[in-house]
């Protein structure tokens, strides 16, 4: 079963260009900003 992506983050970095498909749990506690601060995070950390 698939389903749309809740969101899409388009990023350029360095000329190329980074699509990233957002899902949220909907059964998740988590707030938007907490979501986002996960997201960029990990993006820290790669």
């Amino acid at each position: 079963m698939s389903r749309k992506p809740d969101g899409i983050l388009i990023k350029k970095i360095r000329g190329k260009t980074f699509v990233s498909e957002i899902y949220f749990d909907k059964e998740s506690k988590d707030t938007f900003q907490d979501k986002l601060f996960k997201v960029v995070q990990t993006e820290k950390k790669a």
